[in-house]
């Protein structure tokens, strides 16, 4: 497998999701790219054209970053009354405050966040309620979109394919099926084709490329931490740190596939990002969106994810230092360590991924 195909990196406007509640149950959705104020006012654009048909309907961006800002709340444990700051979202999911203050304007109609005159958006309530008040009821139909990455591994869904077809597989209304593919589309495994229909986009299947995978990363994470701008502020530490200990307070075995593949992706591309080169940084997310669903199939042994948090608390603790040649050293022997566990389960559970259960979602 080519560096290239790595390194190549595209970013192409998405669809209009659907309604607020639901895009609060899409809280396993993280940014990908940086987006332009003139992106973005392009994308406003077109919904203004649009609203003739549905004046309820959100726009995409905000309604993601509602959701992405709900689930950082959560991970972080923030509690009621705290002061939010758009620049720091902003900052955080690499956008304008524009969408920001949209996300929080939706999450204040939500009655998530108060806006206090003068002084900005406040939070109503501890994170911790927001999982089972806003986003529990959307887990249980996560049943389909795994079900569909099963059937994309195991070759028994066609490269090419109408929602018409799937909605009869799955027995899934128009709607509720759209959410799923906007959010495979987010997540780079399907693009939607001129016209009407649907095709899936290159990913890893096998233990074989899986391993290659790994290999390249071992050759690309390392290796960014020695660049000579290399700047990770402590702040960006604080928030990884956070992350980390609340998988091992509980998330480690409460969190969805989904949510536990992103929060480990969004670690080590914040880790590459910060050698300020924006080549290192698109070839790992183009890793990381070709391996999500082979990450998907290593649902058992959770408790290997333990060791795996830890070892990331010991490789932030070396970047607070701002050793940054041991903190190298360690990335590359973390990336062995995960490679060898992880190619293991990979043989171990073959091309089939396994249905889901209650647990799983």
């Amino acid at each position: 497998m080519s560096i290239g195909l790595f390194v190549f990196y595209t970013n192409k406007k998405q669809d209009v999701q659907s309604t607020i509640a639901e895009a609060l149950g899409n809280w396993y959705l993280l940014p990908q790219t940086a987006l332009s104020q003139r992106d973005f006012e392009k994308r406003t654009g077109t919904l203004k054209r649009k609203r003739s048909q549905s004046e309820t309907e959100p726009s995409a961006l905000p309604t993601q970053l509602a959701s992405q800002i709900v689930e950082l709340l959560r991970t972080t444990k923030r509690v009621s009354g705290e002061h939010l700051s758009e620049q720091e979202f902003a900052d955080t999911f690499r956008v304008s405050r524009t969408p920001v203050r949209e996300a929080f304007r939706l999450l204040e109609d939500m009655s998530v966040l108060e806006k206090r005159p003068n002084r900005g958006y406040f939070l109503l309530r501890d994170a911790d309620a927001l999982e089972s008040q806003h986003l529990q009821a959307g887990e249980s139909e996560d049943r389909v979109y795994f079900d569909i990455a099963a059937d994309r591994l195991s070759g028994a869904l066609p490269e090419r394919f109408t929602e018409n077809q799937l909605m009869r597989r799955y027995d899934v209304s128009r709607s509720r099926l759209v959410k799923f593919l906007l959010r495979m589309q987010h997540e780079g495994w399907l693009e939607r084709l001129p016209g009407h229909g649907w095709e899936f986009q290159p990913t890893l299947n096998s233990p074989e490329v899986y391993e290659q995978s790994f290999r390249f990363r071992l050759l690309i994470e390392p290796v960014a931490l020695l660049e000579p701008g290399y700047s990770i502020s402590l702040e960006t530490i604080a928030q990884l740190r956070s992350q980390q200990k609340a998988m091992l307070d509980g998330g480690i075995f409460s969190y969805s596939r989904s949510h536990t593949f992103q929060i480990g992706a969004t670690f080590h591309e914040t880790i590459v990002a910060a050698a300020q080169n924006p080549f290192f940084l698109d070839a790992i997310r183009r890793v990381n969106r070709l391996r999500r669903l082979m990450e998907y199939r290593l649902t058992t042994g959770r408790s290997r994810m333990i060791q795996q948090c830890k070892e990331h608390l010991t490789l932030l603790d070396l970047l607070e230092t701002g050793n940054y040649r041991e903190a190298s050293a360690f990335l590359h022997k973390h990336l062995e360590g995960a490679q060898t566990q992880k190619l293991g389960l990979a043989k171990k559970a073959g091309t089939a991924l396994s249905k889901t259960d209650a647990h799983d979602l």
